[in-house]
C-alpha cells in the first residue's frame, strides 16, 4: 500500500466509526423525543377527562388541585 492509499483507508475507517457515532445518537434523541411527546399527551388526556379541560396539572402534588364533588 502506498502512503496515500493508507490514509484514504484510514480516513474512511474514520467516517464508518463517525457515522455509527451519530446514527446512535440521533436514534437515542429520537426515542427521548418520543418518550416526552408520549408523557405529554397522556398528560393532556388525563386533564381532559379529569377536569374537562379546565384545569391544568402543575405539579406532582395534589395540594393545589381543585376538590371534584
Amino acid at each position: 500500500m502506498t502512503i496515500l492509499a493508507l490514509a484514504n483507508a484510514s480516513a474512511h475507517a474514520f467516517v464508518r466509526v463517525a457515522a455509527r457515532l451519530f446514527r446512535r445518537i440521533r436514534t437515542a434523541f429520537a426515542r427521548y423525543a418520543a418518550i416526552v411527546a408520549e408523557a405529554r399527551i397522556h398528560k393532556a388526556r388525563l386533564e381532559a377527562e379529569m377536569y374537562r379541560n379546565r384545569y391544568r396539572l402543575r405539579t406532582k402534588t395534589d395540594d393545589d388541585l381543585p376538590v371534584i364533588i
